[in-house]
């Protein structure tokens, strides 16, 4: 398993904090491995990979996506 970003736990925290059902969320899902996001590296490549893919079908977020990345 990958390690955690370096905000991780300080996301985690806030989120917490802010939203109910993410905090709810958060302390059911810890395992003794500590379940965490892969990052990509590059976070506005994973927010607009985020973004487009909740807007609309895996499918067709998959054929912007993939024009967006053509055009960057």
């Amino acid at each position: 398993m990958s390690k955690a970003p370096l905000y991780w736990s300080k996301a985690k925290k806030y989120l917490s904090k802010k939203d109910k059902v993410m905090s709810k969320l958060i302390k059911n899902y810890k395992s003794p491995s500590e379940i965490t996001l892969i990052s990509r590296k590059d976070v506005f490549y994973s927010l607009c990979k985020s973004i487009v893919g909740q807007q609309i079908s895996v499918a067709a977020a998959n054929s912007v996506f993939l024009r967006l990345k053509k055009k960057m």
